[in-house]
């Protein structure tokens, strides 16, 4: 059930661009600790089809990416790559927001000569 406004394509596009680049990130654990808030926010969202949500979760997360300046006497552990979870939650919100289809692709109608959708004919066997 949608509270705010649909999701439309730029927000999907927008969210799955971030999800992307946080499979790279290297953050201190307080801070991968909240991303994944951030992004369980996120997939919320899109389970509800909340586009303002998902526009707000996307924002939040864009922000919470890595920072270049270190604390002078910091003592926390350094960052360490995306914990497991976070990267497997991350992968199937890519996946749950792709893009819609095509028309006249994944709708059921048929494929052009070979079934391959590159136009040429299966060669026989």
């Amino acid at each position: 059930m949608s509270t705010g406004s649909p999701i439309d394509d730029e927000a999907r596009e927008d969210a799955v661009d971030v999800l992307r680049d946080l499979l790279v990130w290297q953050l201190v654990p307080e801070r991968w600790a909240r991303v994944e808030v951030i992004v369980d926010a996120l997939a919320d969202a899109l389970d509800r089809g909340d586009g303002d949500a998902l526009r707000e979760a996307t924002a939040e997360l864009e922000v919470s990416g890595p920072i270049r300046i270190t604390r002078i006497g910091a003592q926390s552990p350094g960052p360490v790559p995306v914990p497991e979870r976070t990267r497997d939650r991350a992968n199937h919100l890519v996946h749950s927001l792709g893009q819609p289809p095509r028309p006249g692709r994944g709708d059921g109608e048929p494929q052009p000569s070979g079934g391959d959708g590159d136009g040429s004919p299966t060669p026989a066997p």
